[in-house]
């Protein structure tokens, strides 16, 4: 087994620790690779036909989460998922459904009106509707209002009121 890999995700160097599937025995269980669990509690290889599920970390390297689909620039293409990936999350378990990377389409690129219609809605979502002008962010649905009409109302309407009356 190779030292730790190192995957450039979002320009940022992530270190990746060794691949826990390469580091268990060839054969567990009598079966040969990877082995998860049926729903009837049966050891199952990775492809055999059945819904299996496997524990964090024990997934073979050609099973991915839609997520990591995504950031691979690919989707599971009307892909039933094969399998599910469980962990614990405090008191309760957490499920991700592992899709065939082999079955995996690219995305389709983005067409230049869903482009403006989202740099439409993004556009929305950052004007504050007290003061009517782009915060630079996205305003907090906890204030409802930017940070400045949050701190003090009384001097933002007066902009606003001016900003409606030049507008006229």
């Amino acid at each position: 087994m190779s030292g730790p890999q190192r995957v450039s995700v979002g320009g940022f160097w992530i270190r990746l620790a060794p691949d826990p599937v390469r580091s268990l025995p060839p054969q567990v269980a009598g079966i040969g690779g990877p082995v998860g669990i049926t729903i009837d509690g049966r050891s199952a290889p990775a492809y055999s036909g059945e819904w299996v599920k496997f524990k964090y970390g024990l997934a073979p390297e050609n099973l991915a989460t839609y997520r990591q689909l995504a950031a691979a620039g690919l989707r599971p293409g009307g892909a039933q998922p094969v399998a599910e990936l469980n962990w614990r999350h405090g008191r309760t378990w957490r499920i991700a459904y592992l899709y065939d990377v082999k079955t995996a389409v690219p995305q389709r690129p983005m067409t230049p009106a869903k482009r403006a219609a989202l740099a439409k809605a993004m556009r929305a979502k950052r004007t504050c509707p007290g003061c009517n002008r782009d915060a630079g962010y996205v305003i907090p649905t906890s204030l409802g209002v930017c940070v400045d009409c949050h701190d003090n109302p009384a001097a933002n309407q007066d902009t606003a009121a001016a900003d409606a009356w030049h507008a006229a």
